[in-house]
């Protein structure tokens, strides 16, 4: 079927043309057919925006399409094509398709992973954005990891704190609180080791799951500007102080506190593990809640990773989303305008709640007990980090992230991983 074919409705039993649909046809082909206009112009003509996104969730995915149709509405003869995927996919999908066949709107993660498109010029500069839409005000605490250079590239949509999911009834069970301390911690997973229960599941097969375990080790022991600066390629890898976050980390994985073959299980393939009673915490970030029936949601507790020194203030990782207008987009101005519309209080909530995560607004509230913990814990922390693959070099990460997925599966090769690490890190950052 040519283009031409496609922009003529057919012609047949039950389809009933009317002046009006007839009239938007002709537009419609009288845009592809003009001679002399660009494909941009002829997409613009259109009316077509592409959103290519890995938030495919179903509370999310429902969210979007909602607010995709809602954008129609407001904006007759507009099209919203929305191209869902998965989170892993996602990643090797958007290396590809940023250069070969852009969308006009591309979600993505902030921070060196955004850096590392804006480097290459594939994110549009969208720093005169926030300027006409007056969001640089409710946006402001998020503006940094959609940044580069003083401009911005992204707009950020949500974020998300991290921290341990419990099941209450094996807590109560076992007769355990939340622990505050890390002391109380190992304790906790003695005494549920000792009842046959995984004090801690985790799946390693997707690599990134395995970060907040050595991000938040380093933070509680070492603080955040060293943290920061081993993102930054700063710090040495075979440093006295990371060697002591991988004793104490080491130390629980020798005592089988750690779901038995956890780089056979994908992040959520874990969590049935915790569902089910055979689990008791899980270290990972409201996804949790998403990926479990809403009746199994009042049986989930929630508490923060818990102080390893005492005197270390509590820092945490906070995660930012975002959303970009890639450079070869065909419709930057119809984005833009999404963008705006994605941005407005009611929208932004939405889909941040469909995805048990905050919207990156100040001037938004859920209004659930679960977002009010979230936010309680970003408001006391004395700072924060992202995520070991959003805070440091791509490259680096990829390294970083297999050398913590064998170290859970054999702690004894600590010393070798962290000279892999090391020499990997002087050669990224040289």
């Amino acid at each position: 079927m040519s283009e031409l074919d496609a922009s003529i409705p057919a012609l047949g039993r039950g389809n009933r043309i009317t002046r009006r649909s007839f009239g938007r046809s002709v537009i419609a082909v009288a845009a592809l057919l003009a001679p002399g206009l660009s494909p941009q112009a002829r997409a613009q003509a259109a009316g077509q925006l592409v959103i290519n996104t890995d938030r495919s969730g179903a509370g999310q995915k429902a969210a979007m399409t909602k607010i995709a149709a809602d954008f129609e509405a407001k904006n007759p003869g507009t099209k919203v094509t929305i191209n869902f995927s998965d989170v892993e996919s996602y990643k090797t999908s958007i290396r590809n398709f940023l250069v070969t066949t852009p969308p006009d709107l591309a979600f993505w993660f902030t921070g060196a992973r955004m850096r590392a498109f804006t480097k290459r010029n594939l994110f549009e500069d969208l720093t005169s954005f926030y300027a006409e839409t007056k969001l640089s005000g409710p946006m402001a605490p998020f503006l940094p990891a959609v940044s580069d250079g003083g401009k911005q590239f992204m707009m950020p949509t949500n974020f998300t704190t991290w921290g341990f999911f419990y099941n209450k009834d094996v807590f109560e069970k076992a007769g355990i609180i939340p622990p505050k301390s890390w002391d109380e911690l190992m304790a906790a997973a003695a005494k549920l080791k000792a009842a046959g229960i995984t004090p801690f599941t985790i799946g390693t097969r997707d690599l990134w799951a395995n970060d907040l375990w050595f991000d938040y080790l380093d933070l509680r022991l070492n603080g955040l500007e060293f943290h920061m600066g081993l993102m930054d390629g700063k710090e040495s890898y075979t440093d006295p102080r990371v060697k002591q976050v991988f004793s104490t980390w080491g130390a629980a994985i020798e005592k089988g506190y750690f779901l038995e073959n956890a780089s056979s299980y994908g992040w959520q393939e874990a969590i049935p593990m915790l569902a089910q009673g055979k689990a008791a915490m899980y270290l990972l970030g409201p996804y949790v809640l998403t990926s479990l029936p809403a009746e199994m949601h009042a049986k989930i507790g929630f508490f923060p990773f818990p102080n390893a020194k005492p005197d270390m203030p509590t820092y945490e990782e906070v995660s930012i989303n975002g959303v970009a207008i890639p450079s070869g987009a065909k419709n930057k101005e119809l984005a833009r305008k999404f963008l705006a519309f994605l941005a407005e209080p009611d929208n932004l909530g939405a889909f941040a709640k469909a995805g048990a995560v905050l919207p990156a607004r100040t001037d938004v509230s859920l209004n659930d007990p679960f977002s009010e913990v979230q936010m309680k814990l970003v408001r006391e922390a004395k700072g924060s980090s992202q995520f070991y693959d959003r805070d440091t070099d791509p490259e680096m990460a990829q390294i970083g992230m297999k050398g913590f997925q064998e170290f859970l599966a054999n702690p004894q090769r600590a010393d070798a991983i962290l000279e892999r690490l090391e020499a990997a890190r002087l050669r990224i950052f040289k």
